[in-house]
């Protein structure tokens, strides 16, 4: 059993955070949780604004007013996400975006998170380029909960 897992995030550089997650389960079911890096880890300060006009489209003051703490999002990502065989994500990015969130909140997380393409070299017939080429077709909205759901169907097509 399988879950996969993306973040959006506030820019692309080191000095970036994760603003926001989403995953989607195995039945179906999928979550968006918001971060706040403000209640949490003031740090955080890099903010790309394209990425906000173009990308994502969430503002700073959304994440102020809608955002949960550091602390939150990793108790619920652990609590529900501990007991799936694999978590999956489609970009080393998404593996960086973690450990940051987990670091801010002084948290470990109850499971691994494993990029798609490392994960798929255990399955026979089946390889990085047919998840890459799948995932092609798809169009990203660059929301989290969404871009999950993406991430599910591409590799859904690729096992099946």
């Amino acid at each position: 059993m399988w879950v996969t897992l993306d973040f959006e995030s506030s820019g692309l550089s080191d000095e970036s955070y994760p603003i926001e997650v989403g995953y989607s389960l195995p039945d179906g079911t999928s979550y968006s949780l918001l971060i706040d890096p403000h209640s949490s880890a003031e740090q955080w300060v890099s903010w790309d604004q394209n990425l906000e006009e173009y990308e994502h489209g969430i503002s700073r003051s959304e994440l102020e007013t809608r955002g949960l703490p550091v602390q939150k999002v990793c108790r619920h990502l652990n609590e529900n996400l501990f007991c799936y065989d694999h978590i999956l994500c489609d970009s080393q990015w998404d593996l960086f975006w973690l450990g940051r969130l987990y670091r801010a909140a002084h948290m470990r997380p109850s499971f691994t998170l494993k990029e798609v393409g490392h994960w798929l070299n255990g399955f026979d017939g089946v390889c990085r380029e047919d998840f890459a080429s799948a995932i092609s077709n798809l169009t990203f909205i660059h929301r989290a909960e969404p871009d999950a759901k993406c991430i599910r169907r591409a590799l859904s097509s690729v096992l099946s």
